[in-house]
């Protein structure tokens, strides 16, 4: 009798397919991660990724600078300086209602904040 072995393809992708199920519990069921975390803005080449945030009062929203370009985030009551890719800032919110914010060295960067009770 030969015993017969499944082919080596078949075998690696079962190895790995087995790695990947416990990733598979802690995906947030497909969300994006500014879904999964509401707080948290990134800061591109001359826009805002999302556009528009939803938090509630005494929430904090972290904006991450993602792009090559230096860049701001300026609203009322809070102001970063200007910093690059790496960087972050942080701003917590305490009163509800909807905040517009900018940078102020691209006059096309423009972001909101809504804010609710």
């Amino acid at each position: 009798m030969t015993s017969r072995r499944p082919p080596r393809l078949l075998l690696l992708a079962a190895v790995v397919l087995a790695g990947m199920l416990p990733l598979a519990a802690c995906g947030g069921g497909g969300s994006s991660p500014s879904a999964a975390q509401p707080g948290a803005v990134q800061v591109n080449d001359n826009y805002f990724t999302p556009g528009t945030v939803e938090i509630h009062t005494g929430d904090t929203v972290t904006w991450t600078w993602t792009g090559a370009a230096d860049h701001n985030v300026t609203g009322p009551g809070f102001n970063s300086v200007t910093q690059g890719k790496g960087t972050t800032y942080q701003h917590t919110f305490t009163t509800a209602g909807t905040i517009n914010y900018v940078c102020t060295i691209h006059s096309g960067m423009k972001g909101v904040v809504k804010v609710t009770g």
